[in-house]
Protein backbone atom coordinates (compact mmCIF):
# COMPACT_ATOMS: atom_id res chain seq x y z
CA UNK A 1 0.00 0.00 0.00
CA UNK A 2 3.40 2.43 0.09
CA UNK A 3 4.10 2.06 -3.06
CA UNK A 4 0.60 2.71 -4.05
CA UNK A 5 0.11 5.94 -1.47
CA UNK A 6 3.46 6.87 -3.07
CA UNK A 7 2.66 6.95 -6.50
CA UNK A 8 -1.09 8.45 -5.97
CA UNK A 9 0.60 11.33 -4.49
CA UNK A 10 2.83 11.99 -7.05
CA UNK A 11 0.16 11.35 -9.58
CA UNK A 12 -2.11 13.49 -7.90
CA UNK A 13 0.11 16.24 -8.45
CA UNK A 14 0.60 15.72 -11.88
CA UNK A 15 -2.67 15.70 -12.59
CA UNK A 16 -3.78 18.72 -10.58
CA UNK A 17 -1.08 20.73 -12.81
CA UNK A 18 -3.64 19.81 -15.69
CA UNK A 19 -7.36 19.43 -14.46
CA UNK A 20 -6.89 22.23 -11.28
CA UNK A 21 -7.92 25.65 -11.34
CA UNK A 22 -4.72 27.40 -10.10
CA UNK A 23 -1.91 25.47 -11.44
CA UNK A 24 0.28 25.65 -7.99
CA UNK A 25 -2.99 26.19 -5.89
CA UNK A 26 -4.74 22.88 -5.28
CA UNK A 27 -5.95 24.06 -1.72
CA UNK A 28 -8.48 26.80 -3.72
CA UNK A 29 -11.94 26.79 -2.26
CA UNK A 30 -14.26 24.63 -5.02
CA UNK A 31 -15.57 28.36 -6.28
CA UNK A 32 -12.72 28.93 -8.06
CA UNK A 33 -13.17 25.41 -10.08
CA UNK A 34 -16.58 26.23 -10.78
CA UNK A 35 -15.14 29.33 -12.34
CA UNK A 36 -12.43 27.72 -14.03
CA UNK A 37 -14.41 25.37 -15.20
CA UNK A 38 -16.36 28.19 -17.25
CA UNK A 39 -12.95 29.68 -18.87
CA UNK A 40 -12.17 26.55 -19.83
CA UNK A 41 -15.62 25.87 -21.35
CA UNK A 42 -15.59 29.24 -23.36
CA UNK A 43 -11.84 27.81 -24.03
CA UNK A 44 -13.01 24.94 -25.43
CA UNK A 45 -15.80 26.82 -27.81
CA UNK A 46 -13.04 29.32 -29.23
CA UNK A 47 -11.15 26.36 -30.57
CA UNK A 48 -14.63 25.05 -32.04
CA UNK A 49 -15.36 27.84 -33.45
CA UNK A 50 -11.65 28.63 -34.85
CA UNK A 51 -11.52 24.76 -36.52
CA UNK A 52 -15.09 25.00 -37.03
CA UNK A 53 -14.63 28.85 -39.38
CA UNK A 54 -11.78 26.80 -41.19
CA UNK A 55 -13.85 24.14 -42.45
CA UNK A 56 -16.39 26.79 -43.26
CA UNK A 57 -13.73 28.49 -45.55
CA UNK A 58 -12.41 25.30 -46.98
CA UNK A 59 -15.22 22.33 -47.82
CA UNK A 60 -18.61 24.66 -47.19
CA UNK A 61 -18.56 28.24 -48.41
CA UNK A 62 -19.27 28.00 -52.30
CA UNK A 63 -16.97 29.00 -55.23
CA UNK A 64 -16.69 32.57 -55.57
CA UNK A 65 -18.70 33.40 -52.54
CA UNK A 66 -17.47 36.55 -51.02
CA UNK A 67 -15.64 35.90 -47.86
CA UNK A 68 -17.78 36.70 -44.56
CA UNK A 69 -17.17 36.32 -40.65
CA UNK A 70 -20.84 36.86 -40.05
CA UNK A 71 -21.76 33.76 -42.34
CA UNK A 72 -19.50 31.51 -40.84
CA UNK A 73 -20.67 32.38 -37.85
CA UNK A 74 -23.93 31.94 -38.66
CA UNK A 75 -23.12 28.39 -40.38
CA UNK A 76 -21.19 27.34 -36.89
CA UNK A 77 -24.02 28.92 -34.57
CA UNK A 78 -27.27 28.50 -36.19
CA UNK A 79 -30.57 30.11 -34.36
CA UNK A 80 -32.28 27.50 -35.25
CA UNK A 81 -30.38 25.17 -32.99
CA UNK A 82 -29.89 27.27 -30.12
CA UNK A 83 -33.35 28.32 -30.10
CA UNK A 84 -34.92 24.49 -29.70
CA UNK A 85 -36.42 23.48 -26.65
CA UNK A 86 -34.25 20.46 -26.83
CA UNK A 87 -31.00 22.60 -26.31
CA UNK A 88 -32.38 24.12 -23.36
CA UNK A 89 -32.44 20.99 -21.65
CA UNK A 90 -29.24 19.92 -22.45
CA UNK A 91 -28.03 23.48 -21.01
CA UNK A 92 -29.02 22.33 -17.59
CA UNK A 93 -27.10 19.30 -17.41
CA UNK A 94 -23.97 20.79 -17.91
CA UNK A 95 -22.71 21.07 -13.93
CA UNK A 96 -23.48 17.11 -13.87
CA UNK A 97 -21.43 17.12 -17.05
CA UNK A 98 -18.39 18.64 -15.70
CA UNK A 99 -18.51 16.40 -12.21
CA UNK A 100 -18.57 13.42 -14.12
CA UNK A 101 -15.62 14.74 -16.56
CA UNK A 102 -13.44 15.72 -13.19
CA UNK A 103 -14.70 11.40 -12.18
CA UNK A 104 -13.61 10.47 -15.95
CA UNK A 105 -10.08 12.09 -16.20
CA UNK A 106 -9.36 11.14 -12.54
CA UNK A 107 -9.71 7.55 -12.95
CA UNK A 108 -8.02 7.68 -16.47
CA UNK A 109 -4.74 9.17 -14.98
CA UNK A 110 -4.39 6.86 -11.94
CA UNK A 111 -6.08 3.71 -12.91
CA UNK A 112 -3.27 1.82 -15.09
CA UNK A 113 -0.97 2.46 -12.70
CA UNK A 114 -2.80 1.87 -9.40
CA UNK A 115 -3.68 -1.87 -10.74
CA UNK A 116 0.22 -2.36 -12.43
CA UNK A 117 1.21 -1.50 -8.85
CA UNK A 118 -1.01 -3.23 -7.29
CA UNK A 119 -0.16 -6.73 -9.59
CA UNK A 120 3.29 -6.53 -8.89
CA UNK A 121 2.86 -6.74 -5.14
CA UNK A 122 1.21 -9.20 -4.96
CA UNK A 123 2.79 -11.26 -7.92
CA UNK A 124 5.94 -10.11 -8.17
CA UNK A 125 7.87 -8.36 -11.59
CA UNK A 126 6.72 -9.65 -14.90
CA UNK A 127 10.01 -11.82 -16.37
CA UNK A 128 9.62 -8.61 -19.26
CA UNK A 129 10.84 -5.31 -18.24
CA UNK A 130 10.26 -2.31 -20.54
CA UNK A 131 13.22 -0.02 -18.73
CA UNK A 132 12.13 3.59 -17.24
CA UNK A 133 11.81 6.34 -20.15
CA UNK A 134 9.37 7.22 -23.50
CA UNK A 135 9.25 4.10 -24.41
CA UNK A 136 7.38 3.26 -21.02
CA UNK A 137 5.38 6.11 -20.70
CA UNK A 138 3.91 6.09 -24.27
CA UNK A 139 2.98 1.92 -23.57
CA UNK A 140 1.39 2.99 -20.66
CA UNK A 141 -0.61 6.03 -22.75
CA UNK A 142 -1.62 3.36 -25.55
CA UNK A 143 -2.37 0.39 -23.18
CA UNK A 144 -4.66 2.65 -20.95
CA UNK A 145 -6.58 4.21 -23.78
CA UNK A 146 -7.15 0.86 -25.52
CA UNK A 147 -8.39 -0.37 -22.33
CA UNK A 148 -10.99 2.85 -22.20
CA UNK A 149 -11.57 2.66 -25.55
CA UNK A 150 -12.88 -0.88 -25.50
CA UNK A 151 -14.94 -0.50 -22.07
CA UNK A 152 -16.64 2.68 -23.55
CA UNK A 153 -17.31 0.52 -26.28
CA UNK A 154 -18.84 -1.97 -24.33
CA UNK A 155 -21.06 0.28 -22.28
CA UNK A 156 -22.30 1.44 -25.40
CA UNK A 157 -23.25 -1.14 -26.96
CA UNK A 158 -24.93 -2.43 -23.72
CA UNK A 159 -27.29 0.75 -23.60
CA UNK A 160 -28.68 -0.10 -26.99
CA UNK A 161 -28.98 -3.78 -27.01
CA UNK A 162 -30.17 -4.55 -23.13
CA UNK A 163 -34.12 -2.86 -22.84
CA UNK A 164 -33.28 -1.76 -18.70
CA UNK A 165 -29.94 0.22 -19.86
CA UNK A 166 -31.37 1.66 -22.81
CA UNK A 167 -34.08 3.21 -20.97
CA UNK A 168 -31.39 5.70 -18.99
CA UNK A 169 -28.91 5.86 -22.46
CA UNK A 170 -32.66 6.52 -24.91
CA UNK A 171 -32.23 10.57 -22.97
CA UNK A 172 -29.23 10.91 -24.80
CA UNK A 173 -30.91 10.25 -28.30
CA UNK A 174 -33.91 12.35 -27.10
CA UNK A 175 -32.46 15.41 -28.19
CA UNK A 176 -33.33 16.96 -31.44
CA UNK A 177 -30.76 19.08 -32.01
CA UNK A 178 -26.89 18.68 -31.70
CA UNK A 179 -24.87 21.61 -30.33
CA UNK A 180 -21.15 21.46 -29.34
CA UNK A 181 -21.43 23.08 -25.50
CA UNK A 182 -23.08 19.57 -23.99
CA UNK A 183 -25.37 16.91 -25.28
CA UNK A 184 -27.71 15.84 -22.11
CA UNK A 185 -26.95 12.21 -20.86
CA UNK A 186 -28.74 10.88 -18.00
CA UNK A 187 -26.88 10.57 -14.72
CA UNK A 188 -27.16 7.30 -14.00
CA UNK A 189 -26.35 6.83 -17.46
CA UNK A 190 -23.19 8.61 -17.16
CA UNK A 191 -22.33 6.98 -13.87
CA UNK A 192 -21.86 3.64 -15.53
CA UNK A 193 -20.15 4.92 -18.80
CA UNK A 194 -17.61 6.57 -16.31
CA UNK A 195 -17.11 3.44 -14.32
CA UNK A 196 -16.81 1.29 -17.24
CA UNK A 197 -14.39 3.38 -18.69
CA UNK A 198 -11.96 3.99 -15.76
CA UNK A 199 -12.14 0.41 -15.22
CA UNK A 200 -11.65 -1.15 -18.73
CA UNK A 201 -9.12 1.73 -18.55
CA UNK A 202 -7.30 0.58 -15.22
CA UNK A 203 -7.98 -3.16 -15.57
CA UNK A 204 -6.72 -3.46 -19.08
CA UNK A 205 -4.15 -1.15 -19.19
CA UNK A 206 -2.45 -2.44 -15.81
CA UNK A 207 -2.81 -5.35 -16.51
CA UNK A 208 -0.81 -5.35 -19.78
CA UNK A 209 1.74 -3.30 -18.50
CA UNK A 210 1.90 -5.52 -15.63
CA UNK A 211 2.63 -8.19 -18.61
CA UNK A 212 5.24 -6.50 -20.50
CA UNK A 213 6.73 -5.63 -17.30
CA UNK A 214 6.14 -1.64 -17.31
CA UNK A 215 6.55 0.32 -14.96
CA UNK A 216 4.02 3.32 -13.80
CA UNK A 217 4.80 6.81 -14.64
CA UNK A 218 3.03 9.66 -12.82
CA UNK A 219 4.45 11.69 -16.11
CA UNK A 220 1.83 9.93 -18.20
CA UNK A 221 -0.69 10.52 -15.62
CA UNK A 222 -0.37 13.88 -16.74
CA UNK A 223 -0.37 13.35 -20.08
CA UNK A 224 -3.36 11.09 -20.42
CA UNK A 225 -5.37 13.81 -18.85
CA UNK A 226 -4.43 16.02 -21.72
CA UNK A 227 -4.82 13.42 -24.54
CA UNK A 228 -8.16 12.85 -23.09
CA UNK A 229 -8.71 16.75 -23.07
CA UNK A 230 -7.80 16.45 -26.89
CA UNK A 231 -10.24 13.71 -27.36
CA UNK A 232 -13.02 15.71 -25.53
CA UNK A 233 -12.37 18.66 -27.70
CA UNK A 234 -13.15 16.81 -30.59
CA UNK A 235 -16.26 15.16 -29.26
CA UNK A 236 -17.53 18.27 -29.86
CA UNK A 237 -17.71 18.56 -33.41
CA UNK A 238 -19.28 14.99 -32.83
CA UNK A 239 -22.18 16.91 -31.15
CA UNK A 240 -22.62 19.41 -33.58
CA UNK A 241 -23.57 19.94 -37.30
CA UNK A 242 -20.50 20.81 -38.60
CA UNK A 243 -18.70 17.88 -40.50
CA UNK A 244 -15.32 16.94 -39.31
CA UNK A 245 -13.40 14.26 -41.08
CA UNK A 246 -10.15 12.72 -40.43
CA UNK A 247 -9.96 11.75 -44.35
CA UNK A 248 -11.02 8.21 -45.38
CA UNK A 249 -7.28 6.49 -45.02
CA UNK A 250 -7.38 7.39 -41.55
CA UNK A 251 -11.14 7.09 -41.15
CA UNK A 252 -10.47 3.48 -41.94
CA UNK A 253 -8.94 2.77 -38.28
CA UNK A 254 -9.81 5.91 -36.01
CA UNK A 255 -13.41 6.40 -35.22
CA UNK A 256 -14.04 10.27 -36.89
CA UNK A 257 -16.37 12.96 -35.27
CA UNK A 258 -18.94 12.60 -38.25
CA UNK A 259 -19.91 9.17 -37.99
CA UNK A 260 -21.58 9.86 -34.53
CA UNK A 261 -23.77 12.23 -36.33
CA UNK A 262 -25.13 9.60 -38.05
CA UNK A 263 -25.65 7.24 -34.53
CA UNK A 264 -28.06 10.23 -33.12
CA UNK A 265 -29.97 10.21 -36.35
CA UNK A 266 -33.92 8.86 -35.77
CA UNK A 267 -34.59 7.09 -38.68
CA UNK A 268 -34.47 3.51 -38.80
CA UNK A 269 -31.36 2.59 -40.94
CA UNK A 270 -29.05 4.60 -38.82
CA UNK A 271 -30.12 3.13 -35.48
CA UNK A 272 -27.74 1.38 -33.60
CA UNK A 273 -24.88 1.95 -35.93
CA UNK A 274 -21.32 3.86 -35.09
CA UNK A 275 -21.38 3.12 -31.31
CA UNK A 276 -17.48 4.09 -31.29
CA UNK A 277 -16.08 7.12 -29.71
CA UNK A 278 -14.47 10.20 -31.71
CA UNK A 279 -10.24 9.01 -31.93
CA UNK A 280 -10.96 5.87 -30.82
CA UNK A 281 -11.13 2.62 -32.92
CA UNK A 282 -13.18 1.44 -35.97
CA UNK A 283 -12.68 -2.17 -35.12
CA UNK A 284 -15.01 -2.48 -32.40
CA UNK A 285 -17.76 -1.12 -34.73
CA UNK A 286 -16.25 -3.26 -37.30
CA UNK A 287 -16.60 -6.59 -34.75
CA UNK A 288 -20.17 -6.26 -33.79
CA UNK A 289 -21.18 -5.38 -37.10
CA UNK A 290 -22.65 -1.56 -36.26
CA UNK A 291 -20.21 0.53 -38.66
CA UNK A 292 -22.19 2.91 -40.83
CA UNK A 293 -20.26 4.90 -43.08
CA UNK A 294 -22.12 8.18 -44.07
CA UNK A 295 -22.65 8.83 -47.99
CA UNK A 296 -22.23 12.52 -48.75
CA UNK A 297 -25.13 14.94 -48.51
CA UNK A 298 -27.59 11.83 -46.70
CA UNK A 299 -30.30 13.25 -44.77
CA UNK A 300 -30.60 12.76 -40.76
CA UNK A 301 -33.04 13.74 -38.25
CA UNK A 302 -31.80 13.94 -34.87
CA UNK A 303 -33.87 12.40 -32.16
CA UNK A 304 -34.26 8.48 -30.34
CA UNK A 305 -36.89 7.98 -32.71
CA UNK A 306 -39.19 9.31 -35.80
CA UNK A 307 -42.51 8.29 -33.55
CA UNK A 308 -40.83 10.23 -30.76
CA UNK A 309 -40.08 13.51 -32.11
CA UNK A 310 -41.77 17.27 -31.15
CA UNK A 311 -44.43 16.99 -28.93
CA UNK A 312 -44.23 13.10 -28.75
CA UNK A 313 -40.52 13.27 -27.16
CA UNK A 314 -40.94 11.61 -23.94
CA UNK A 315 -38.03 14.18 -22.82
CA UNK A 316 -39.65 17.87 -23.58
CA UNK A 317 -39.06 18.61 -19.73
CA UNK A 318 -35.70 18.03 -17.31
CA UNK A 319 -37.89 16.46 -14.76
CA UNK A 320 -39.48 13.99 -17.08
CA UNK A 321 -35.94 13.60 -18.66
CA UNK A 322 -34.41 12.45 -15.28
CA UNK A 323 -37.40 10.60 -13.60
CA UNK A 324 -38.84 9.16 -16.38
CA UNK A 325 -35.82 6.49 -17.53
CA UNK A 326 -36.62 5.02 -13.56
CA UNK A 327 -39.91 3.70 -14.17
CA UNK A 328 -39.49 2.37 -17.80
CA UNK A 329 -36.46 0.40 -16.56
CA UNK A 330 -38.29 -0.69 -13.68
CA UNK A 331 -41.10 -1.99 -16.15
CA UNK A 332 -38.39 -3.68 -18.68
CA UNK A 333 -37.77 -6.03 -15.60
CA UNK A 334 -41.40 -7.37 -15.70
CA UNK A 335 -42.09 -7.54 -18.89
CA UNK A 336 -42.67 -11.23 -20.41
CA UNK A 337 -40.66 -13.23 -22.96
CA UNK A 338 -41.25 -13.52 -26.45
CA UNK A 339 -41.94 -16.92 -26.07
CA UNK A 340 -44.86 -15.49 -23.50
CA UNK A 341 -45.61 -13.40 -25.67
CA UNK A 342 -46.04 -15.40 -28.69
CA UNK A 343 -49.16 -17.47 -26.56
CA UNK A 344 -50.74 -14.18 -25.61
CA UNK A 345 -50.57 -13.02 -29.30
CA UNK A 346 -48.98 -9.53 -28.35
CA UNK A 347 -46.31 -7.92 -30.28
CA UNK A 348 -42.73 -8.39 -29.31
CA UNK A 349 -42.06 -4.65 -29.85
CA UNK A 350 -43.33 -3.99 -26.02
CA UNK A 351 -40.04 -5.60 -25.29
CA UNK A 352 -37.57 -4.29 -27.62
CA UNK A 353 -36.66 -1.39 -28.94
Amino acid sequence: MDAISGWLSSTSSAFWEVMGPHRNSPDQPFWSFIGNSFVNMARSYFWFLLIGMVIYLLFVRRRGERLSLWAGLKYLLPASVYKTHSVRIDLLMVPIAWLDNFLLFAGLAVGSGVVQIWLVQHFGHSALHVPAGVLAVTLQIVFTLLGTDMARFAWHLQGHKIPFFWEFHKGHHSAEALHPVFIRTHPVDMFIRTLYMDLGGGLVGGGLMFLLGVDASPSAAGLLVIIGTCFHFMQQFEHSHVKFSFGDRLERIFYPPHFHQIHHSALLEHRDKNLGLTGGLCLWDKLAGTLYVPKPGEKVVYGASTEELGDNNPHRTLWKFLSQPFMEAARTLWRRAPDQLAASGESETTVTR
